[in-house]
């Protein structure tokens, strides 16, 4: 204690044993000060507290009128719901500070939105006028499968291609359910003489690229139906076509024949018998052959083992390429810019690859197909060992998570996949006639064990898409049973469908189970 103080104190004693005024110290004005800030502080509480449960009575008002009023199945519900509840966590626990109430309202919201997420899978049906029969029985292309279908970029139109080789485009108008109208195509047209395995929309969804078994691609004015070019240079069935992200003029194709090959519209091309013939710009070749020897394994036609099944532009480098094939699971990334070896049985570099992950340690299994999410940040790969394997798109390694269902089978390099434009559903076809929709959380992984089984087809279920408009949760699927069906969000009618006994047949219902692990 200093000496200053000590002497205040003594005189404060004597001045008080005689009675006379007392002098006032540092550490009494400080006390005064703590006590007057106390009441002061006690006053604007109990202000406070008071104006809190009037806001609370009216907030609680607000949740009911928000469970009765807004659907149960729109996005607004679970906002409105935990903004109210934010102001009750304030007058429960004592959350006095915004910071703290606007973290438990952002944990009450991510919380919330997973239940909601389950029941918007809980009501996705498919009502019989959203199912459109390929072929009659009574039509001579009766058993003609569907190969694959894709949304345009702006969601309202719907192409399917099929083995005869036939593209048909569909209106995605809101299915009703009392209306008379079933689905028919709007237009319908003959793009190759075999079949047709691939198709991509532009991104201004003026035109089309198709792939087919007889070795070609061609690009369509879809207004029209008019062939705009033949893209001739692969030696085998082409699987799969990707649209450079943003471009009008690039695209790339994969092949039985093992190679990749790299399109431009404006360069490489000449006229031959009244229409536009392209050539390749870059080809890589044996992009996912195994072989380490100077000669690889060869197929028919003299065909280098190792068929690339399905490629995938990426968005945050244009310039690079995802592809997987039929011999690994693994992915690899290729630079479209660099040209590959020219050496003969020369086996070319990815710029980068994923790992092995330690469950495919033993047997190396094919890859189906491959789907980006919307940020671009993740990609899932369908395996033939009935999994789903997630990958870091930035950073490529070992994957994320694996995906996995009793009722997802992958025992065909036709079954595929597809991300929804919200980013929390992904949806991959089944060879038992199931399609499953995992849910996914903020890092693309299944931590919630929640999925949905949608009871769709009689025989594998290979083509699946997702609309890409988030105001609208539509997905199509397509099966070996030639059958097209359009799913939608609709509580009372998926209600409906499940309980009345004569809808079971031609409806489809979806059914959410959650793994063991999770429960």
């Amino acid at each position: 204690m200093a000496l200053t103080e000590i002497t205040l104190r003594a005189n404060n004693r004597d001045t008080n044993n005689s009675r006379g005024p007392r002098q006032t110290t540092l550490f009494d004005s400080l006390g005064a000060a703590q006590r007057r800030h106390k009441r002061q502080r006690k006053a604007a509480g109990q202000e406070n507290a008071s104006i809190e449960n009037s806001r609370a009575d009216a907030t609680e008002k607000a949740v009911k009128r928000a469970r009765t009023e807004v659907p149960e199945c729109t996005a607004e519900r679970p906002q409105k719901l935990c903004e109210a509840r934010s102001v009750l966590a304030v007058r429960r626990f004592g959350m006095s500070s915004a910071h703290t109430a606007q973290r438990y309202r952002q944990r009450q919201l991510l919380a919330m939105d997973s239940v909601f997420a389950t029941s918007r899978l809980a009501s996705l049906v498919s009502p019989a006028t959203g199912v459109f029969q390929l072929y009659a029985d009574t039509e001579p292309q009766r058993g003609v499968l569907p190969l694959a279908c894709k949304y345009s970029a702006m969601g309202e139109q719907l192409a399917l291609v099929d083995e005869s080789g036939f593209v048909s485009v569909f209106g995605t108008r809101t299915v009703d359910a009392q209306s008379d109208v079933s689905l028919e195509p709007i237009l319908r047209w003959k793009a190759h003489d075999n079949s047709a395995f691939d198709v991509e929309w532009r991104a201004d969804c003026a035109q089309m690229v198709t792939a087919s078994a007889d070795e070609t691609l061609r690009v369509w004015d879809v207004e029209h139906q008019q062939c705009m070019g033949l893209f001739v240079g692969h030696a085998q069935t082409v699987r799969s076509v990707s649209w450079r992200s943003a471009s009008m003029h690039c695209f790339s194709s994969a092949s039985r024949d093992g190679s990749i090959m790299i399109w431009d519209s404006r360069c490489n091309k000449e006229r031959v018998d009244g229409e536009y013939v392209y050539r390749p710009v870059n080809v890589i070749g044996h992009a996912h052959n195994l072989g380490s020897s100077k000669k690889p394994m060869r197929g028919k036609k003299g065909m280098l083992g190792g068929s690339v099944t399905a490629i995938c532009h990426l968005q945050h480098n244009t310039d690079l390429l995802a592809s997987v094939g039929s011999t690994s699971e693994i992915v690899k990334f290729w630079d479209v810019r660099m040209k590959a070896h020219v050496r003969p049985f020369a086996l070319p570099t990815p710029a980068m690859s994923t790992l092995l992950s330690t469950s495919s340690a033993g047997r190396s299994r094919g890859t189906a197909s491959l789907s980006l999410d919307p940020d671009g940040t993740r990609l899932y790969s369908a395996c033939n060992d009935n999994s789903v394997y997630v990958h870091n798109a930035m950073m490529p390694g070992l994957p994320i998570a694996r995906l996995t269902a009793p009722e997802f089978e992958c025992q065909s390099f036709n079954v595929g996949t597809s991300m929804s434009t919200c980013g929390r559903h992904l949806a991959a076809g089944s060879s038992s006639g199931n399609v499953v929709v995992w849910e996914l959380d903020r890092m693309g992984t299944n931590s919630s064990g929640r999925r949905a089984v949608l009871q769709a087809h009689t025989k594998e279920a290979g083509c699946v898409a997702w609309h890409p408009g988030r105001d609208k949760m539509q997905l199509a699927t397509c099966g070996d049973d030639g059958v097209l069906r359009l799913w939608e969000e609709n509580a009372r009618l998926a209600e409906s469908a499940k309980i009345d006994p004569t809808k079971q047949c031609s409806w489809g219902v979806s059914q959410v189970v959650c793994s063991s692990a999770h429960r």
